[in-house]
């Protein structure tokens, strides 16, 4: 059995560009800034926000978590359609 070493997605924002992107790193590095991938700064973690969707047995999908869908942009899951 091979055995992987879990890379948790963080957030980060720009302080300097504004650019917010996401990057995959060990938790050991989870609290270090991460360098801009537009403009080198140091950019701060910033917490995640999530949406999940579930079925129930009617076809209903609801939302779990977080308030906005970072798949279609919509203010809330019940909202986007998917």
């Amino acid at each position: 059995m091979i055995r992987g070493k879990a890379m948790p997605l963080y957030e980060y924002i720009c302080p300097d560009c504004g650019l917010r992107f996401e990057l995959l790193r060990p938790l050991r590095q989870a609290s270090e800034a991460a360098p801009c991938p537009a403009c080198h700064s140091d950019a701060g973690r910033v917490p995640s926000t999530f949406c999940a969707l579930s079925q129930d047995e009617s076809g209903l999908t609801s939302s779990i978590g977080g308030n906005s869908c970072a798949s279609c942009g919509a203010p809330g899951c019940d909202t986007c359609g998917l």
